[in-house]
């Protein structure tokens, strides 16, 4: 059953709703444990057994920038609708690297990206599925509830880009 058509209405509730919802929702983008009524015991630090998780996501967050910035120096009237991927992953990976001690973010080498608009796009598609399946595995297997939560908030950011990235223009003549 097709759901309601999108009215004038419901589209300025829906964006006066995010804008007040969304400093809620970038709060949520915190490792850092709630602060405790009980101040005798310290934050507790990342779980080591969460340790590989992180270093796991942070790898494939370093991996999927090679493939966002590979397809805009390969194709580069996608930077546009790239940038914002981009500088949420950048944002992603400084939360995360800094999560775990002695954490170490390594290199990606870039992909290959192949000619043209629609098969960059594909390319940078099957990434951000990739990543969006190791983000939401993270977050089922976290030992750590803080993590846990962190890991969703990725996960729902990399699915919301790639929504986006499904929906972009394919043929060169379109704008972005």
């Amino acid at each position: 059953m097709p759901g309601r058509p999108l009215t004038r209405r419901t589209a300025v509730v829906s964006a006066v709703g995010s804008a007040l919802t969304a400093p809620l929702l970038l709060a949520g983008c915190d490792i850092d444990p709630p602060a405790s009524s009980d101040d005798s015991s310290p934050a507790s630090p990342t779980p080591s057994e969460d340790a590989q998780l992180v270093a796991t996501v942070v790898a494939e967050l370093v991996r999927a920038g090679a493939a966002l910035e590979a397809a805009t120096l390969s194709v580069p009237d996608l930077t546009p609708l790239l940038a914002p991927v981009a500088a949420a992953h950048a944002d992603h990976l400084d939360l995360l690297a800094g999560a775990v001690a002695d954490a170490d973010v390594p290199a990606a080498e870039p992909p290959a990206i192949p000619a043209g608009r629609a098969r960059a796009l594909a390319t940078v598609q099957r990434s951000e599925r990739r990543l969006q399946r190791v983000v939401r595995q993270a977050c089922v297997t976290a030992a750590s509830g803080d993590l846990a939560r962190a890991m969703a908030s990725v996960a729902a950011s990399t699915a919301q880009h790639g929504a986006t990235l499904a929906d972009a223009p394919v043929d060169t003549g379109a704008t972005s």
